[in-house]
């Protein structure tokens, strides 16, 4: 079988797909044998380096540092929706004022490095500003320009017909794009807002260099401290990968959810009446 895009392939093809695929696995798992023999060969391995991570202290101390870097996540996630939502309407604004200030905002806000807008808060205030809200502000500003291009191209990926007919029951522009196009547009790009809230995630380990203890900076403090940087940062990534995987299946949960809204409110089919006055066979 065979479709527009994409022809099956045949039998030297999936032979040739699986040679290709053992090869990958063969190459993939001799570097990670590579990686582990390098580590065991430099000592990294020994159960002294990471006998630290049994402590209960440092077990505690891990889950402040991780819960420090959720809190950055979460408060920026917050802002840069709110912020993201409001600039994705300006943007699709009749009003051509309001509609080129957002497209001069998102442009400017999306162009700098993040690192770089923390800066500009911890400096720019001269300390005033404390580094927690300083990594906070800094990932607001960048994320809420980006998930406004995500929510704008979303809004424009409804169909018009919709637009048209909420204006036709009586709506007002206000009413069709909070009730009509953005729930619809949040629903289809579930997927890139997620996406995007995993960046937000890792960008908060920028705060490292400003000086806010989370994750990254108290595990190289660790590292450095007994001298196993290597399983530090090992722990390190193991416990970004489960938070992302947390977020990923909190992100189907709710997108399953809202599917399932979705079916239920559409109204059932009801049956045509019968035209009064039918003849009678």
């Amino acid at each position: 079988m065979s479709s527009v895009l994409y022809d099956a392939p045949g039998p030297r093809a999936r032979l040739r797909n699986r040679v290709y695929t053992v090869a990958g696995v063969v190459l993939v798992l001799g570097a990670l044998a590579a990686i582990v023999w390098r580590l065991d060969f430099a000592g990294q391995l020994t159960p002294s380096k990471w006998s630290a991570f049994t402590y209960v202290d440092i077990q505690t101390a891990l889950f402040r540092a991780w819960w420090a870097t959720v809190k950055v996540a979460l408060v920026a996630v917050a802002l840069a929706l709110a912020l993201g939502t409001v600039l994705a309407v300006l943007r699709l604004s009749t009003t051509r004022a309001l509609r080129w200030t957002a497209t001069a905002l998102v442009e400017f806000l999306r162009a700098p490095p993040v690192l770089l807008m923390m800066f500009w808060f911890l400096y720019g205030s001269r300390g005033a500003i404390p580094v927690f809200w300083c990594a906070v502000l800094g990932l607001t500003l960048y994320n809420g320009a980006i998930i406004s291009e995500i929510l704008r191209a979303g809004v424009l990926a409804v169909p018009k017909g919709q637009r048209e007919a909420a204006f036709a029951l009586g709506l007002t522009g206000g009413q069709v794009m909070r009730m009509v196009l953005l729930p619809q547009a949040v629903r289809s790009m579930l997927p890139s807002i997620v996406a995007q809230v995993v960046v937000v995630l890792k960008d908060s380990a920028l705060a490292y260099i400003i000086g806010y203890t989370e994750l990254l900076r108290w595990g190289t403090n660790l590292g450095t401290e007994f001298f196993n940087l290597v399983p530090a940062t090992i722990v390190i990534a193991v416990v970004y990968i489960a938070t992302n995987t947390l977020i990923a299946g909190l992100a189907k949960l709710l997108e399953r959810r809202l599917s399932t809204t979705g079916k239920k409110a559409r109204p059932a089919a009801r049956p045509v009446p019968d035209q009064v006055g039918t003849p009678v066979a």
